[in-house]
């Protein structure tokens, strides 16, 4: 599986945070085994445990080239899938495509960018889909209808461990370090027009007590707070660049994490707010509400009053302390660790495309050791009993040729054919798909196996391959069982 590590070079936002996180995360497990990271212009972080190949820095203006070049990489690494951290595609390996958030589509950007002409190139290639969100496969699903949402599987980020609670020490200490001298409320991202932080500071305008807080305003556009400054008067606002133990700290001080977001893919500082037991006024857009779920005060985007009124209900003790241990429980829904192991699994997953699994699938493991006729009179009996079955159009037989090439395995199986087609006078068409297994790895093994109704069990099968792939727990079923 080849990776494109693309966002590397380009950015270093979010999405950055979640192909490190995997990476860090599936480093030590069995699935590094099966990756390749493309490090553009070494712009990747290096990662002990990781595969890398070292390839040319992306430029939006030579993607054809770009496209030929990244399929010479797959085609040399033999590669059975390819999924780019970033809108980037081979011409011709399968690729899966990683949906973020959809927020040039649905907040009417403009899409003839090179960027997001790109990225509708590669939903329209890739084979299968993951999302960060239910939001944003919906969105994805919504905009372009050919894809149906069991094509996307949904992979919700999670939470680095750093964001957890604060002490009073740190927090002391922190707003000592930036001349923090009384309560405030927190801003993350403010600089999106998407984020919304007009709302909060017409809001906080109207706060009869705004003398008594003060503003921090991190993350992207965090220079722009001068903006709002008709909205402050007398009021100190702090634009940081923070580290992530001093963002944990931040969170961990605040009043609340003020959030008023039109569009999330996702909703990182949602999250990481509550996991560091800070409470969050936010908006019920996107995918907001599945990451806060009933761990935070909703507000309309558009309701000035209601977000004031917020800010003021916000400070009562019950409700800040409701909210706090309410947003620690539902943080800890959210993990790395699980986000790791549904996009692997889903990856390997898709790797078995080829195969054409389908409603109901059959596998058997003929001992090509024997005669060619003794195999081919044992081949001949299963699928005889397969294409004379009802529901033989919802079925795939696989067969093992993982000691004998598949042009031998093909030889028996066109021999085979022709004896049904000429002294049985069998029809094949509608099924059932006829497939040969070849090379799996232990993972591809284990993915195959869920997916098995039955091994049909053979006079002269490849014992030594059945007793080291374990397959004991497929349902065993004679060639007549109907």
């Amino acid at each position: 599986i080849i990776i494109d590590g693309v966002f590397f070079q380009l950015y270093s936002t979010g999405i950055a945070r979640v192909w490190r996180t995997l990476l860090e995360e599936w480093a030590n497990t069995e699935f590094a085994g099966h990756i390749i990271v493309l490090d553009r212009a070494n712009s990747a972080p290096k990662i002990p445990g990781i595969r890398y190949l070292t390839i040319p820095a992306y430029s939006y203006n030579n993607t054809d080239a770009d496209k030929q070049m990244l399929q010479q990489v797959c085609d040399q690494e033999g590669a059975d899938l390819f999924i780019s951290t970033y809108y980037t595609t081979p011409l011709s390996t399968p690729s899966v495509f990683m949906a973020y958030d959809m927020i040039p589509e649905v907040l009417g950007g403009s899409l003839n960018q090179p960027m997001w002409r790109e990225k509708h190139h590669a939903i329209r290639q890739a084979c299968s889909y993951a999302a960060i969100s239910e939001n944003t496969a919906r969105d994805l699903v919504k905009f372009f209808p050919d894809i149906s949402i069991e094509q996307v599987t949904v992979a919700h980020c999670g939470v680095a461990p750093i964001f957890t609670p604060a002490t009073a020490t740190e927090i002391s200490t922190f707003k000592h370090k930036y001349g923090i001298s009384k309560p405030y409320f927190l801003l993350v991202g403010a600089g999106s027009n998407y984020k919304n932080a007009i709302l909060f500071f017409r809001a906080f305008d109207q706060l009869h007590t705004k003398q008594g807080f003060e503003i921090i305003c991190t993350g992207s556009g965090v220079t722009l707070a001068n903006e709002y400054r008709q909205y402050t008067s007398g009021t100190v606002v702090h634009s940081l660049t923070l580290s992530d133990e001093e963002l944990k700290i931040a969170y961990s001080g605040a009043v609340a994490l003020v959030y008023p977001s039109l569009y999330e893919g996702f909703g990182m500082p949602v999250l990481e707010a509550l996991a560091c037991g800070c409470p969050v006024i936010t908006c019920a857009n996107a995918s907001i509400p599945e990451v806060a779920g009933e761990a935070a005060i909703y507000v309309d985007a558009n309701d000035v009053d209601s977000l004031t009124d917020a800010l003021c209900e916000v400070q009562k003790s019950p409700v800040r302390s409701s909210l706090i241990t309410a947003g620690l429980t539902q943080a800890k829904q959210f993990s790395w660790v699980k986000m790791a192991e549904i996009m692997s699994s889903a990856l390997i997953q898709v790797t078995l495309a080829r195969l054409n699994l389908q409603r109901v699938n059959f596998i058997i493991f003929p001992d090509w050791s024997q005669s060619e006729e003794t195999v081919g009179l044992e081949l001949q009996e299963v699928i005889k009993t397969l294409v004379n079955h009802p529901d033989k159009a919802e079925m795939t037989l696989l067969i093992d040729n993982s000691n004998i090439t598949p042009e031998e395995a093909d030889l028996v199986l066109s021999s085979v054919a022709m004896n049904l087609l000429m002294e049985e006078e069998i029809e094949f068409d509608g099924g059932p798909e006829i497939v040969l297994v070849g090379e799996l790895s232990p993972m591809q093994w284990s993915a195959l196996i869920s997916k098995l109704q039955g091994r049909i069990k053979l006079d002269h099968e490849n014992q030594e391959v059945i007793d080291k792939l374990k397959v004991d727990t497929i349902p065993v079923v004679e060639p007549d069982n109907n």
